[in-house]
């Protein structure tokens, strides 16, 4: 992962430790988690972008609590809880100026994040 430029920005990781725990050492279980996860956030992430772009603070609220457990799931806890403050500020209408930069960041790690998995999921694939 590229080194964070802007030091005001969080730095996003991965752990996946609790995938593995949950997979019992399933390589096939933990594809088919990514798989699962590389499908369906693609389509939050551009729902969220559309709603916070409209200012739809309640949709902007629900998209982003569908997310939460995915990023948490995937061991991007750091994302997890930036993606808990978006849905905290929308759903009580507080800052809501602070959610278009913090989804922006989130979507630049969204990006980082599926290439790794896609590596991870090779390397998985490899280790059957």
């Amino acid at each position: 992962m590229p080194e964070n430029s802007n030091p005001s920005e969080p730095e996003f990781k991965i752990d996946l430790s609790y995938l593995r725990d949950v997979s019992s050492g399933s390589n096939e279980f933990m594809i088919e988690m990514i798989d699962l996860f590389l499908d369906q956030t693609p389509a939050y992430f551009e729902q969220l972008n559309q709603f916070i772009s409209e200012k739809n603070w309640t949709r902007v609220a629900e998209i982003a609590h569908k997310i939460k457990p995915t990023l948490a799931f995937m061991g991007a806890d750091a994302a997890k809880e930036s993606m808990a403050e978006i849905e905290s500020s929308a759903r009580s209408l507080t800052n809501t100026e602070t959610i278009a930069p913090k989804f922006n960041s989130l979507y630049v790690f969204s990006s980082d994040l599926y290439t790794k998995l896609i590596e991870v999921k090779k390397e998985l694939k490899l280790a059957d």
